[in-house]
């Protein structure tokens, strides 16, 4: 059962990232930190006793608590190390075809595993992950018939979550997490030693903080036209072009940027307009093809804000220019807020 759990994690694990192509998502290349809370179950076990008919163990549902500090890349791949602690109580155990005999005992697990995940954004702010773990496990079992005693063993475990930003930089996840180890070797009174099975279940949710000196982005304001000079005849200097700024790895649009996009959809709308070119740009933090997306996403954010306020589809273009045209001029994976933005150009 270990070795097909190893097998089935690893193949699911490369069957989804081949069908999602690894696209990049939303999330900051960064490090992070999580913490988790939850219910954990375990498999029946079969115990391995020596000159003794084999008992089944029942076990409650119990505590686990988890965290986790990891890394994120723009490609959406995460590695992260975990560490964890299960405990479940003893229900019954049962041998052959008796009773299941209520006993006090239970066993304990402190979990040490290194991560591998993958994330697909399901939308901008909402995402699936699936991923696999190898490390170990330090499993500890008491009771009414067991010596108090304590096993180190190699632990696996296949990983599903379901994350949602609450707010810039904290995710709300939801985890289910199938660990199995080898079998673990305990004392047993007045018999010798034995070794019992160890498949666990475990359902958690919990916060997940990006680690981030994240710098704000500057506040989104209009480009008015300089004033002519005083021999110049008079001209209009309504604002025909207009800057919308974003947060760090974001395309989605703020309060003060939803502002400055009716402000440009009121303009176009009062004075007329040919066409509106709305052009997305990035920073020079992460590679090249994920800013390319990345400025696209944005300028598509904004041409359907511009739609939700009344511009017609078809007077508006669209084009992503990644880190080709930047504002201010940096070196490369640098940081640079007024880089991150998309131009609204009114014809």
């Amino acid at each position: 059962m270990f070795k097909n759990t190893l097998l089935a994690s690893a193949m699911a694990l490369s069957v989804y990232t081949l069908s999602t192509n690894a696209q990049a998502g939303h999330r900051p290349q960064e490090w992070y930190l999580g913490i988790e809370a939850g219910v954990t179950w375990e498999d029946k076990a079969t115990a391995e006793l020596p000159k003794l008919p084999d008992p089944s163990i029942k076990f409650d549902n119990d505590l686990a608590i988890l965290g986790e500090i990891g890394y994120r890349w723009d490609s959406n791949w995460r590695v992260e190390l975990e560490l964890g602690y299960r405990n479940n109580d003893v229900d019954c155990v049962q041998t052959g075809n008796g009773p299941c005999s209520k006993v006090w005992g239970g066993i304990s697990q402190f979990t040490q595993m290194v991560n591998v995940i993958h994330d697909f954004d399901l939308d901008e702010k909402t995402a699936l992950s699936v991923g696999m773990g190898l490390g170990g496990s330090a499993v500890s079992a008491d009771g009414a018939l067991l010596i108090n005693d304590s096993d180190y063993v190699f632990a696996a475990q296949a990983i599903l979550q379901l994350s949602h930003e609450l707010t810039e930089g904290v995710d709300l996840v939801l985890a289910y997490r199938f660990l199995a180890t080898d079998n673990p070797e305990f004392a047993w009174k007045g018999v010798g030693r034995f070794e019992t099975d160890n498949e666990n279940h475990t359902l958690s949710v919990g916060l997940r903080f990006d680690l981030q000196s994240d710098d704000t982005a500057p506040v989104a304001v209009p480009v008015v036209a300089s004033a002519p000079p005083p021999e110049a005849p008079k001209v209009d200097a309504t604002p025909r072009q207009f800057i919308v700024f974003f947060g760090f790895n974001k395309s989605n649009l703020t309060r003060e940027a939803r502002s400055i996009v009716h402000e440009a959809a009121m303009t176009a709308m009062h004075d007329g307009f040919v066409s509106i070119l709305v052009s997305g740009h990035t920073d020079t933090s992460g590679s090249a093809k994920y800013n390319q997306r990345l400025s696209t996403q944005r300028a598509d954010a904004v041409r359907k804000a511009l739609v939700t306020e009344g511009i017609p589809a078809q007077g508006i273009s669209s084009v992503g220019k990644g880190e080709t045209e930047l504002k201010v001029q940096t070196g490369d994976n640098v940081k640079e807020p007024q880089n991150r933005r998309t131009e609204i150009s009114l014809d």
